[in-house]
């Protein structure tokens, strides 16, 4: 471990590419387990690789999506809890950070490339702090739709379409739902809505994330009427079914 300057450190880490890593805790002294109880410690950090390029891709996705579906895709590659979790702590209170693996072109089944590297900001620490919480939950995501109100606009931020809060109006679904947008069009016809005090119909992705359910990929389909109307009108019809109901209290 070096300093280059205050505030700015550098780690070095050797992994023999010859040596093996044991799959299973054991207290004995390890000389040579074998593939069978082990695995070469050049596989594993190839893995590594693969994992931190999936990562940065994934970063990449939801910069230009708003969606967290490219960790979910990253799965197979190595993303997971404890590889998002692990780059946060690399990426959070940070100017820039960068991992550079450096591979012993000696060794047989090289890369074409003898250096790998993978850079991060602390831009990038929000979107993994929600990706470590979504691979911990585990929660699979399903598409719905959802009528309501425009109650909040956020700002567009680079390359987003932009999101809106939605109060829902539909029973049986979160009170209330942030949409991030998949066209930027939509955003203009959402901001509109909320000058109007019109209602919407939005549909998308639904994913849970803390405290907060998200509408990913979503589209903004109709803008349905006057808030007031639609639930003046709800309300005459809950008032009708209620009117209609037989009293049991009448029974013979």
């Amino acid at each position: 471990m070096g300093q280059t300057e205050p505030g700015s450190y550098i780690v070095k880490a050797l992994a023999p590419s010859a040596s093996t890593v044991p799959l299973r805790k054991t207290s004995a002294p390890v000389l040579d387990i074998g593939t069978a109880a082990g695995a070469l410690s050049r596989d594993v950090s190839e893995s590594v690789m693969k994992a931190l390029a999936a990562t940065v891709e994934a970063i990449s996705h939801f910069r230009s999506s708003g969606s967290l579906s490219g960790f979910d895709a990253g799965v197979p590659e190595g993303i997971s809890y404890e590889m998002t979790t692990a780059v946060l702590g690399i990426a959070e209170d940070a100017d820039g950070s960068e991992i550079t693996i450096e591979w012993d072109t000696s060794v047989p089944g090289g890369f074409d490339e003898p250096v790998s590297r993978y850079e991060f900001s602390g831009g990038d620490a929000p979107v993994l702090g929600k990706a470590a919480h979504r691979l911990a939950a585990a929660e699979d995501s399903e598409f719905v739709s959802v009528t309501g109100r425009v109650h909040l606009l956020a700002r567009k931020e680079a390359d987003s379409p932009g999101v809106f809060g939605v109060e829902n109006l539909t029973s049986g679904q979160p009170r209330k739902v942030r949409v991030r947008l998949a066209d930027e069009d939509e955003y203009h016809e959402a901001i509109h809505a909320y000058e109007e005090n019109l209602a919407v119909h939005v549909s998308g992705r639904l994913e849970r994330e803390g405290n907060l359910h998200w509408l990913y990929d979503a589209h903004l389909v109709r803008t349905v009427g006057h808030v007031e109307a639609l639930l003046s009108a709800r309300e005459a019809d809950r008032q009708q079914i209620t009117s209609g109901q037989m009293n049991f209290d009448e029974l013979p």
